[in-house]
């Protein structure tokens, strides 16, 4: 594949809602720009897009996918994601790194929580945009009435550019209301083109004074001043279309084209070894400068790693320098993508997304360049994992190989991870969503042949004492020979939260000798970590050792750690003890409809409001501190709750107590659970 102007290249993320129709819209493109012979379908799992097990059985995108094609002498690469909300992680990860994005809009729904998605992300990164209204074709569907609620959802900048002629299943096709002509739409157009010049002279300040000095904009201030619009993302063109029918498509793909920002008019920043931002020059003659944005596991091939080339050039064949990783790599071949089908190519310029193979120590986010780059491409933030799974082997053969497939999952998709709780123990899994960790964990039986188990994790109680206590520990045995003889007198007593343990020795006159001390101390840790009165350890308390005996025969190290841990048990008993439980702070975000709703499901979860706030149009942020145990499931209910149009993200805050009432049915199931065992 021959060197192209690097002015010539464009990248370009579709995004939407699930079943909006972004997967066909790319499957149309791919068509019509001659790389397939046939259009596929869904439904025969046929398509370019969606090739994987689970998508073909699923119906829906759960990874992004790449295609590169050519468009009337433009280099096009197009990133298809998925829409559904456990999958956020997969436009997280590619959209900084992406020149403009699609918004796929559903004619017969109108914007969704899909699109609200995406048009935040793209806000985030400053992202030129289109939307495209898909399905026209159906039954009472209205451009204008789609066009309106997407200009009171997303702000007035958003204007039809291409409108379709007919409705419903009379749409007889579209019009570029800047390039085309149509009687039938003639008086729409020209009223569209009076409203669109003052969305182009308020996106530009020299185009505005002018505007208003002389009431109007020549031709060509009007479409250098659209281009700017649309390239800054000041102007968002709404375009008509019908996938099932192939209209818009065209009209699509020329705004891409014709009016998209090419990657030289990127403006690229990155950190130095200092810390400073230094902007990075773009040019396909400069130093190489790229970053990694996914990792996939291919059946044929092995592992590929996409990566975009932000600036100069990387050869295939050659080798490069992972500046996250201090180490050089091989470059190997470097391929783009159209779906699973990769065609090798001999270099990769600005603007490029391609795949490279067996790379032994890149990974996500990784930015590349040569030894001599000494500068780091800013991080790709991945949205928090909120669901978590307690995950075990289903067999001692599934036992050995779990940890090794949980990591190639992991690497696969960066939202997944997976841990030892040291609190209770269990092997803990998080992903965005309960549909996100069903597909991995199928993969993992399907790809890598272990089955597991999954339950909801426990929570990591703890218990502590109130007051004072001092209690006497004594353990004594006669058996033939030696005997068992350890005596220690124990104060125990409340540190402050937090704290946790500490241990005192306030022995004198040597009445438990100095050698035996230290495992005295270990035998109070060992009998709180074990806990007292449900199971739970015990944090957050001082033990004093003030008195004690011993034996010159029948004392020894085991004897005195017995007596500590008989004493300890009455102690933590005698001095007030209670049950912690660990509270999280939550940050939700809703849309203003939803405020009564979430706030009164959060108060009805033991939840205490700490305070609300502006989070964007129509959008407010509720923060409150809710124990971990009333919202395991709460990614769940929130979703159903707000349509899911809600989101959180959870953190630690502290420890409290736990209400009497639930720390009695915790005990009670605790001393049954011991009965059961005896």
């Amino acid at each position: 594949m021959a060197r192209i102007d690097a002015g010539k290249v464009r990248n370009v993320g579709i995004l939407g809602h699930s079943g909006a129709g972004k997967t066909m819209l790319m499957e149309h493109i791919v068509h019509a720009a001659g790389k397939t012979t046939r259009i596929g379908r869904i439904e025969d799992g046929n398509t370019v897009g969606d090739y994987l097990e689970e998508e073909i059985e699923r119906q829906q995108t759960i990874a992004l996918k790449l295609v590169q094609l050519e468009w009337n002498g433009t280099r096009v690469h197009i990133v298809d994601h998925p829409g559904y909300m456990d999958f956020a992680g997969e436009v997280a990860a590619s959209i900084p790194l992406l020149d403009g994005v699609v918004i796929v809009v559903d004619a017969t729904t109108g914007p969704q929580v899909g699109t609200d998605m995406a048009v935040r992300y793209a806000d985030a990164h400053s992202t030129p945009r289109a939307i495209f209204v898909n399905k026209l074709d159906r039954d009472n569907t209205d451009f204008d009435e789609v066009v309106s609620a997407i200009q009171k959802t997303y702000g007035q900048q958003c204007v039809p550019l291409v409108i379709p002629i007919g409705k419903s299943s009379n749409l007889g096709g579209v019009v570029n209301i800047l390039t085309g002509e149509n009687a039938e739409v003639a008086d729409k157009v020209e009223a569209l083109k009076g409203s669109m010049v003052d969305v182009v002279a308020e996106s530009d300040d020299a185009l505005l004074e002018k505007y208003l000095e002389d009431g109007e904009l020549t031709a060509d201030e009007f479409n250098r001043g659209l281009q700017k619009g649309i390239q800054s993302g000041k102007i968002i063109p709404i375009i008509a279309g019908s996938v099932e029918k192939e209209l818009g498509i065209k009209e699509l793909m020329d705004v891409i084209a014709n009016s998209f920002p090419s990657p030289l008019e990127r403006q690229v920043v990155a950190t130095d070894d200092s810390g400073e931002t230094v902007a990075v020059a773009v040019s396909p003659d400069g130093p190489f400068l790229g970053q990694v944005f996914r990792s996939i596991v291919d059946p044929y091939v092995g592992q590929l790693t996409l990566f975009r080339v932000l600036s100069g050039t990387l050869r295939s064949d050659g080798e490069f320098y992972n500046v996250t990783t201090r180490t050089k790599e091989r470059t190997g071949k470097i391929f783009f993508m159209c779906g699973k089908e990769q065609t090798s190519v001999a270099m990769a310029g600005p603007g490029d997304l391609a795949a490279m193979t067996k790379l032994k120590n890149t990974h996500f986010g990784d930015t590349l360049g040569t030894p001599q780059t000494k500068m780091q491409l800013p991080k790709i933030e991945l949205p928090d994992s909120m669901v978590k799974l307690a995950i075990s082997p289903k067999s001692r053969a599934d036992e050995d190989k779990i940890g090794e497939a949980l990591n190639r999952i992991a690497e696969e998709d960066p939202t997944f991870t997976h841990y030892r709780d040291r609190d209770t123990n269990e092997h803990v899994i998080r992903g965005m969503g309960d549909l996100q960790l069903d597909i991995l964990l199928d993969r993992m039986r399907r790809k890598y042949h272990v089955e597991a188990e999954t339950r909801t994790p426990k929570v990591a109680f703890k218990e502590t004492v109130r007051s004072s206590a001092e209690v006497q520990g004594k353990h004594k045995k006669q058996t033939g020979g030696h005997g068992q003889y350890g005596d220690v007198h124990l104060r125990v007593t409340p540190n402050e939260r937090g704290a946790g343990y500490e241990f005192i020795d306030s022995i004198v006159g040597g009445v438990v000798p100095r050698q035996y001390i230290p495992h005295v101390d270990k035998g109070c840790q060992d009998a709180l970590a074990k806990g007292v009165i449900a199971g739970y350890p015990v944090v957050d308390t001082k033990v004093e050792l003030f008195f004690g005996s011993y034996h010159d025969v029948d004392s020894s190290e085991m004897a005195f750690k017995i007596a500590a841990s008989l004493a300890i048990q009455k102690g933590v008993r005698a001095a007030n003890p209670c049950l912690l439980e660990p509270i999280m702070e939550i940050e939700t975000t809703v849309p203003e409809e939803f405020m009564g709703d979430v706030t009164g499901d959060l108060n009805s979860r033991r939840g205490r409001i700490l305070g609300m706030e502006a989070a964007g149009p129509g959008r407010q942020c509720i923060r409150a501190h809710v124990p971990e145990a009333e919202i395991l499931r709460y990614s769940t209910d929130l979703r159903s709750m707000t349509g899911g149009r809600g989101s959180y993200t959870l953190r630690f805050a502290h420890y409290d107590e736990v209400p009497e009432h639930i720390a009695r049915e915790l005990i009670a199931a605790y001393e049954k659970s011991r009965e059961a065992g005896d």
